[in-house]
């Protein structure tokens, strides 16, 4: 058995729930808003940063959803994780 370590990025539950809660405003289903997180993209995910960020720069929203996006460790919804491959 072999392992790797990986950071796992997770959005947090005040930035998911932020995103259903404005996503209908701008003009996303559900069934979209679901679809969209689920691929975790990138683009949509920077409209809501456009606009928690508007909002306010220094929420956790914010900076949540800017760490996903860049890839960064702000401290928020990130995790040391193993990923097991090979057999």
């Amino acid at each position: 058995m072999s392992y790797i370590r990986a950071n796992e990025f997770t959005l947090r539950n005040e930035s998911v729930e932020y995103i259903f809660r404005h996503a209908p405003e701008l003009g996303y289903s559900d069934e979209e808003t679901e679809e969209y997180l689920a691929a975790f993209d990138r683009k949509f995910l920077k409209v809501f940063y456009e606009k928690a960020k508007a909002e306010d720069e220094e929420s956790i929203v914010t900076k949540d959803l800017d760490a996903f996006i860049n890839g960064h460790a702000y401290g928020y919804g990130t995790r040391f994780c193993l990923l097991r491959y090979g057999r």
